[in-house]
């Protein structure tokens, strides 16, 4: 395998920034469940999965430049490009599950296209991420099979992918400045985003398919819309999540991730 240069590839820089960020906001939200879990085993398993979603945003950023910190939160909102669905707080437990559970399928699917890239450095922290990320949908996945054969869970749970799903679409966006042909064409990226979203929505239908549901997914040409988060728009949610992200740094300037 012949290790491309990024440089030379439309986007591929844009397109890690955006993976990035992703898992910065996931596992930033995912750390407010430490001690207050619903029982031990799940405040146990989010916060070692909040753990490595931050590990994974920290190697991401290292392919892009030495100063992690600086990129992690010394931007500006606009020029973040997490998806809305990764902002959100989701403080109510079944919302943290559909989100864990949408969240990790696509994650699943988007790390393993990346993970015999020719940016060998981009194919090594996927082939790491990819091990873990299997672990995760696992537990997710696992639970929400077992909590979808009751009622109770039909009932609470399903109408949460009737808000969640259509919003996690975003996450196969295409980044501003990225092109999605140029990226399959140098190996940088095994497929395209939409072939990448077409799997994870056939995965997502299967698993919810036994309760009787079907997920209604807009039709989408991969474009960001102006209002994307991929297109540097943020949601409400954002602000207080940043602050959060940064109030070690505004107490103590010197500290390093």
């Amino acid at each position: 395998m012949s290790d491309v240069d990024p440089e030379s590839v439309g986007g591929a820089h844009e397109l890690v920034l955006a993976l990035a960020d992703d898992e910065l906001c996931i596992g930033q939200n995912l750390a407010w469940w430490i001690a207050v879990g619903p029982f031990l085993e799940e405040d146990l398993a989010l916060t070692s999965i909040s753990q490595d979603e931050l590990g994974h945003a920290r190697a991401l950023y290292g392919l892009l430049g030495n100063d992690i910190d600086a990129l992690a939160y010394g931007r500006q909102p606009h020029e973040y490009r997490c998806a809305h669905l990764t902002e959100l707080p989701c403080r109510d437990w079944g919302e943290t599950l559909i989100r864990h559970f949408l969240y990790d399928t696509a994650e699943t699917v988007r790390w393993e296209a990346l993970a015999n890239s020719t940016w060998e450095a981009l194919g090594a922290v996927a082939r790491r991420a990819f091990a873990e990320e299997r672990s995760h949908l696992r537990h997710a996945s696992g639970l929400l099979s077992r909590l979808l054969r009751t009622d109770t869970g039909c009932s609470q749970l399903l109408p949460l992918f009737d808000q969640f799903a259509p919003m996690a679409c975003e996450l196969f966006d295409v980044p501003p400045g990225c092109s999605d042909e140029a990226l399959v064409a140098s190996g940088v990226m095994a497929r395209g985003l939409s072939d990448q979203r077409a799997e994870w929505q056939a995965t997502v239908d299967d698993a919810v398919a036994a309760a009787g549901y079907q997920p209604q997914w807009p039709a989408h040409d991969g474009t960001p819309a102006q209002a994307s988060g991929r297109a540097g728009q943020r949601s409400p949610h954002f602000a207080a999540l940043h602050a959060e992200m940064v109030e070690v740094l505004s107490i103590d300037p010197s500290a390093v991730w």
